[in-house]
């Protein structure tokens, strides 16, 4: 007489298959978001052309391919405007260059940025003043930030604290920033930044942080 064991012998193979697919469709279930993010990601990479690599993030294959250009030691500042204007009689890049640099008084503006908690928001971002070779904004009265009609047409007033000047935000696309910079003198001086979402390349293979309605 067979044992219990011994009569399910010939079905161990299938009791197997079957475990392993339940497995399977258990984990997917379970992981679907993960895996669709994982999807998105190689989908993303591959549709700009770059490599899929596992590890610390690179630089996609694109921006790879863009001409390099090597820095130079400083040369005589007349033979630096003679080789400018002299490729572009139109424009005398080096004045060019140092009237914006005059204007702003060195002053222009970075973006960082981070994904967004907020509920259709793609990135937080972070907007604010760097000065050229000084951390100094003591000349400085206030910034006004204009975003556009997306934020209402609005105008951000921000004052200097803690020897920072700026202001953030949420977004799902890119846009413009245009800044009016007052100084205490009297002078004002007027930048623009585009806030594009390049530096998102960064967080491709990280998991988005939680939604939540309110930042």
């Amino acid at each position: 007489m067979l044992t219990w064991l011994e009569a399910l012998a010939p079905f161990v193979p299938l009791l197997q298959t079957v475990t392993w697919v339940v497995l399977i469709g258990v984990g997917l279930a379970f992981f679907r978001k993960q895996c669709k993010m994982i999807l998105d990601a190689i989908r993303l990479r591959i549709e700009r052309g770059s490599s899929i690599k596992a590890g610390p993030i690179e630089l996609g294959e694109d921006l790879r391919e863009l001409e390099y250009v090597k820095p130079t030691p400083d040369q005589p500042k007349e033979q630096n405007i003679l080789s400018a204007t002299t490729t572009n009689g139109l424009i005398d890049w080096p004045n060019e260059r140092n009237a914006l640099y005059e204007n702003s008084r060195g002053v222009f503006l970075a973006h960082v940025l981070e994904p967004s908690g907020m509920v259709g928001q793609q990135y937080d971002i972070f907007i604010f003043l760097v000065r050229h070779k000084s951390e100094e904004f003591d000349d400085i009265e206030s910034a006004e930030f204009f975003f556009g009609h997306y934020w209402g047409n609005k105008v951000f007033r921000e004052e200097p604290k803690d020897g920072l000047i700026g202001i953030s935000t949420s977004a799902y696309g890119p846009f413009l920033c245009t800044c009016r910079i007052t100084f205490r003198d009297g002078h004002v001086a007027l930048i623009h930044r585009y806030i594009d979402f390049e530096m998102g390349r960064i967080f491709e293979k990280m998991p988005p942080r939680p939604y939540h309605e309110n930042n």
